[in-house]
């Protein structure tokens, strides 16, 4: 946690992880050999050289490749030494009653955590047996009474697993978050939210929402831990494999700054 009201937050986001129970297992569906849980963990080593610097790690989702009570007893293994807090939350190849039964410790499934003025509110857009993201009326509900509940002068930002906006990939965008213009409907009643984070598309993007007030709410997609995507590409297509995380920082004026940071493996 920020150790005064005044202070910058600095958080780290990483996403698709799509770990097995055995950290010599290559992800079945890559053409090149990845292994996943080699590669989450040499992202969690170099995180934990900044992470005086740093509040806590969000995982956006597809935690697992498959998707057993042993994957996520390792992987709860990999975080355990973390030093700083670990917030997750489902994605498409989750089981999010799974996760909840095996994340424990300083790895936890929140809908809210709060660091000083910035509020991180965290969605699961998981729906059984479907690849693209749904948030049904009890959800949405729950997002505007968190929205209605913030103190005034608080700020927020939203982190889900699928893509709010289409990113420009014809096949990838038939498996964002279905209910778009519920979501933003919502969101874009409070001035508080000043950025949307995903997961999901293995692939930086910087794409933005404008109200139609023509308030400009920017959405960051992250890369994976595991292997990326080419952007932009009608159909799906390899990118590389060097692993990634995002770098947050919320200013205590309610402005953010964030970058993606690629790791070369050896």
């Amino acid at each position: 946690m920020t150790t005064a009201a005044s202070s910058t937050v600095r958080l780290w986001q990483i996403s698709d992880s799509h770990c097995y129970p055995d950290d010599s297992t290559a992800l079945e569906w890559s053409k090149e050999t990845v292994y996943p849980n080699q590669s989450l963990r040499a992202v969690l080593d170099h995180l934990q050289t900044t992470a005086a610097d740093h509040a806590a790690l969000f995982i956006t989702g597809d935690l697992a490749q498959e998707e057993t009570a042993q994957t996520y007893q390792r992987a709860n293994e990999l975080l355990a030494d973390f030093p700083r807090p670990v917030y997750v939350l489902p994605g498409n190849h989750d089981i999010p009653e799974l996760m909840q039964a095996n994340l424990s410790g300083k790895v936890t499934l929140p809908t809210h955590v709060a660091f000083r003025q910035w509020h991180a509110l965290l969605l699961d857009t998981h729906s059984p047996g479907k690849p693209d993201g749904h948030l049904d009326e009890a959800q949405f509900t729950q997002l505007e009474q968190q929205l209605r509940a913030l103190p005034e002068q608080a700020f927020a930002i939203i982190l889900m697993h699928h893509h709010p906006i289409d990113i420009g990939s014809e096949w990838m965008d038939r498996m964002g978050l279905q209910q778009k213009q519920r979501f933003w409907e919502i969101v874009s009643a409070f001035n508080s939210v000043k950025a949307v984070f995903n997961g999901h598309i293995h692939q930086a993007f910087n794409g933005e929402y404008r109200t139609a007030s023509g308030r400009v709410i920017p959405v960051f997609g992250t890369p994976a831990t595991c292997i990326q995507l080419k952007p932009t590409h009608p159909v799906f297509a390899f990118d590389h494999l060097r692993p990634a995380w995002r770098e947050i920082a919320l200013h205590p004026d309610g402005t953010l700054e964030t970058e993606v940071h690629y790791l070369t493996l050896s």
